[in-house]
């Protein structure tokens, strides 16, 4: 029961999560500044949600042991409360060994298809533009000539193709996007689960060291 809770609330944290997103990723977004703001924002972020979910994880677990030690006598049940099991899961949780490590820890962005489609562009011109020239320039300086002309022509192919393919671009960004927070998403489950574990097995040796058996143990 309390596992499928989880599940559902990391699934609403990482939708949420994009939904807010959505406001750096509107229409004509500049490509280049988006891709530098959300490359670092985005880990931040899922690290301050994952911080919300522990706690969310916590209610349910503390309430999921109240429930289990009902039967048992008052002493034990203030002891359970004196241990401040929450305390101890949010200390086990700090460690460094325990803390949620992002992998990686920022976006990584595919290779930005405005340079791939600008440099081709601008190769295929500068090359046939050089092979007029030879062709059709006998003199020194007029080659030189020539050649600036179409190095300035190959700049202004490049602008025009890597404007061209910004629709490309940002595609491609919204895609890596997704696929950071797909990875994420699962790295989040799998370090709540450690956290349930851990609130477990030091719940489970403090109903032992007291003399409670706990059902199904």
């Amino acid at each position: 029961m309390i596992a499928n809770k989880i599940k559902k609330d990391i699934s609403g944290e990482f939708s949420s999560l994009k939904d807010e997103l959505q406001i750096h990723l509107k229409h004509d977004f500049d490509v280049s500044q988006t891709k530098h703001f959300l490359k670092t924002h985005i880990p931040k972020e899922i690290v301050y949600k994952s911080e919300i979910l522990l706690d969310t994880v916590l209610n349910y677990l503390m309430e999921d042991a109240r429930k289990r030690i009902k039967l048992a006598d008052v002493k034990l049940q203030n002891k359970f409360f004196d241990k401040d099991f929450r305390k101890r899961v949010h200390e086990w949780a700090s460690q460094l060994e325990n803390k949620l490590m992002l992998e990686p820890d920022v976006v990584n962005y595919s290779f930005d298809p405005r340079l791939k489609q600008g440099l081709i562009v601008a190769g295929t011109t500068f090359v046939v533009g050089a092979g007029v020239t030879l062709a059709l320039t006998p003199s020194v300086v007029g080659a030189i000539v020539s050649g600036i002309v179409s190095i300035i022509l190959s700049a202004i192919a490049f602008k025009i193709s890597y404007d061209k393919a910004s629709p490309k671009a940002r595609k491609s960004v919204k895609n890596d996007i997704d696929s950071y927070l797909e990875l994420t998403e699962k790295q989040v489950c799998d370090w709540l689960e450690k956290v349930v574990t851990a609130f477990e097995d030091d719940f489970y040796d403090f109903c032992s060291s007291n003399g409670f058996k706990l059902e199904g143990n």
